[in-house]
C-alpha cells in the first residue's frame, strides 16, 4: 500500500480490481498514476485509457520479491527446494517475472555478496531454511545469529523491506525482534514454533495474496493469513522490536 502518491508515478495495482485490466496475465499490473483524490486514484489502462477511481490502498510501489533458499545439504531435496519452488511459483502469478528472484545460498558470504549488489530491487524478502530461536542455519556457517545477519544485510540509505521467515522458531523475540529493529527491516514475520512446510507455504501465499490483492496493511494481512491457514497460529509479527501480533 503506497502513501504520498504522485502523478505519473509508476505503481502496481491488482488487475482483478480494476475494470479494463482483466486477463492481463499477472495479478499485479504495472502502470502509472493519472489522477489523485483523497484516498483514491486513477491509473492508466493498457489501451491508453484511464481507469475508474480505485482505492489508494490497492496501489503498491516498487514491488520486488526475493525468495532466499538457505541450503543445508541434508533436507534440500525433500523440504527446502519444494517449499522454495512452491512459494516462488506462486509469486510468479502475482508479479511479472522480472520482479521475482529465487536465490539459493549456502553461506552468509554468498548472501552478502548478492545483497550488496541487488537489494534495492526488492521490497519483500522470504527466508526459507532451518531456524531456531537464536538464528538461521547455513550449510557452510552453521547457526547465524540475528546480529550477524543484521550486519550482513545493513546497507546505508536502503529502502526498508518486509521480511517473511518460514524458518522454524525464528518468530522468537531473541531473533524476530532483533531483526525487526534493523534499519532495513520494516516488519518481520516468523513462526514461533516448528512449522510444517505445507503450512509455511500456505501461510506465505495467503499473506501475500491479501496484502497485494486486497490492499490490506501488513498487520491486517498477517492476521487474515493466520486465521485462514490451519496450523499457522504460531506465526508472530514484529516491528521495531515490538510484538505487534502474537499467537492465539
Amino acid at each position: 500500500m503506497a502513501a504520498d502518491l504522485k502523478i505519473d508515478e509508476s505503481v502496481y495495482v491488482p488487475s482483478s480490481r480494476v475494470n479494463g485490466l482483466e486477463s492481463v496475465g499477472v495479478a499485479l499490473y504495472k502502470t502509472k498514476v493519472v489522477e489523485i483524490a483523497k484516498r483514491k486514484v486513477k491509473v492508466q489502462l493498457r489501451d491508453g485509457n484511464v481507469s475508474d477511481w480505485i482505492g489508494a490502498a490497492l496501489v503498491h510501489r516498487g514491488v520486488g520479491i526475493l525468495v532466499v533458499n538457505i541450503g543445508d545439504f541434508q533436507s534440500e531435496h525433500t523440504l527446502l527446494d519444494p517449499l522454495a519452488k512452491s512459494v516462488g511459483q506462486f509469486c510468479r502469478l502475482l508479479v511479472p517475472d522480472d520482479q521475482i528472484r529465487a536465490l539459493r545460498v549456502r553461506s552468509l558470504s554468498e548472501l552478502t555478496c548478492f545483497w550488496r549488489r541487488e537489494q534495492a530491487a526488492y521490497s519483500h524478502v522470504i527466508w526459507i531454511g532451518h531456524g531456531s530461536p537464536n538464528g538461521i542455519y547455513f550449510a557452510v556457517d552453521g547457526l547465524v545469529s540475528s546480529d550477524r545477519l543484521n550486519a550482513a544485510l545493513h546497507f546505508r540509505g536502503a529502502e526498508d523491506k518486509i521480511f517473511v521467515s518460514l524458518c522454524c522458531q525464528t518468530g522468537y523475540q531473541s531473533f524476530g525482534a532483533a531483526v525487526s529493529r534493523s534499519t532495513i527491516c520494516r516488519t518481520f514475520l516468523g513462526p514461533f514454533h516448528s512449522v510444517e512446510g505445507a503450512i509455511a507455504s500456505q501461510f506465505c501465499q495467503t499473506f501475500l495474496a491479501v496484502h497485494f490483492l486486497q490492499g490490506m496493511t501488513v498487520a491486517a494481512a498477517f492476521r487474515a493469513a493466520r486465521e485462514a491457514v490451519p496450523g499457522s497460529a504460531s506465526f508472530r509479527l514484529w516491528k521495531n522490536g515490538q510484538l505487534t501480533a502474537a499467537p492465539r
